[in-house]
């Protein structure tokens, strides 16, 4: 029993050296790639096996139970990414003549959780969904996998209903992803604001970068909205499969396309921090950034920006309602010199898409 013991225990010391590597990774993002991608997205995990082996080698030996405990204790120091305990919002003193501005961002998905636009309890989801935006009441939406069609004047003609509900301004990707009908899918912007000028770049399909200069009140704020590279999982069907055969076949094909999401993502980022670094403006980065906050790319912009949600969320604030659920890939980022944060929120009782909106509230400084 005592060499089981010690063998054991050597493990479990392995177990502690990888986790403070981990550690060293989130804090430190020193580099990128998919091999550090899937060392970070497994901080959860490694922290919830310290949590069970707290009491477990508390019952074996109980000096060797403060192991355990110094690396959950060592954890809470990222606590801040995964939970915030923010209970209401701070009053927060606007500059003389400063407007207060509101900024979502919302995966639509296409207006279709479930796909098939022309049976009618789907366009009545979709007129749902279209009501909900404009009742948000934002001043500035960013929607990745925005879909319009010129060619339906109903439900998915979404540009002239926008504009029409006090959304006048917009900017689209230039480069349009083009189908048979004259229509345009992709990320879009959407302001109540006057869009003094436009930037962007389209990584691949609909992944890209939309940069608006917005002109609120007497100022000007830079807004960046970004769709990071997609990996498109299915872990439905992996979570569906009841053979073995099924399993690894499921597996291999979700672990190739993390793997090509964790390296692309990270030479988008590249992309991302020079166009942060030139903005002239007050800057609020957002979007659907396919990322964890223990990621390259999140942990990269957390060294230049405030996080909304960590400032001013409540909750997990997860952002995703698909398997597996408790994650938070959307995010707000923003130049805390320059603007401050009134209020963030997380809708995440919003059924339309499958992922949930979020909003942060902002004055210029």
């Amino acid at each position: 029993m005592k060499g089981l013991t010690r063998i054991l225990w050597l493990l479990y010391q392995c177990f502690a050296c990888y986790t403070l590597l981990i550690y060293t990774l989130i804090l430190l993002v020193p580099f990128g790639g998919w091999l550090a991608g899937f060392m970070m997205m497994s901080f959860p995990i490694v922290v919830f096996i310290h949590l069970v082996s707290v009491p477990v080698w508390f019952v074996v030996e109980r000096k060797k139970a403060i192991l355990p405990l110094i690396m959950v204790g060592a954890a809470c120091f990222f606590l801040p990414r995964t939970y915030a305990f923010n209970s209401t919002a701070e009053n927060v003193t606007a500059a003389e003549g400063a407007k207060e501005f509101s900024v979502m961002n919302y995966n639509v998905h296409v207006f279709q959780r479930n796909s098939g636009a022309w049976k009618s309890e789907v366009k009545r989801e979709i007129r749902k969904m279209k009501s909900w935006i404009i009742d948000s009441q934002a001043d500035v939406i960013c929607m990745p996998e925005y879909f319009n069609d010129d060619e339906l004047k109903g439900v998915l003609d979404t540009r002239n209903y926008f504009s029409a509900n006090g959304y006048q301004y917009n900017a689209l990707h230039s480069q349009k992803k083009q189908g048979k009908r004259k229509g345009y899918w992709g990320l879009a912007v959407f302001s109540k604001y006057p869009i003094v000028a436009v930037r962007d770049t389209v990584f691949e399909e609909q992944n890209g970068m939309i940069q608006t200069d917005i002109k609120v009140g007497e100022d000007t704020v830079r807004v960046l909205a970004l769709h990071l590279y997609s990996m498109t999982l299915q872990l439905g069907a992996l979570v569906a499969q009841k053979e073995m055969d099924g399993i690894k076949r499921e597996g291999r094909i979700t672990f190739g396309k993390m793997k090509n999401g964790f390296t692309r993502r990270a030479a988008e980022y590249e992309i991302v921090q020079s166009w942060v670094d030139q903005s002239p403006y007050p800057l609020i980065v957002c979007g659907d950034f396919n990322e964890v906050p223990y990621g390259y790319v999140y942990g990269k912009l957390r060294k230049h920006l405030r996080n909304s949600f960590e400032e001013k969320g409540r909750g997990f604030g997860f952002t995703y309602n698909q398997i597996p659920y408790f994650i938070r890939i959307d995010h707000q980022f923003y130049d805390d010199s320059r603007l401050s944060l009134h209020a963030f929120r997380t809708f995440s009782k919003v059924p339309y898409s499958d992922h949930n909106p979020i909003m942060g509230t902002y004055t210029v400084k």
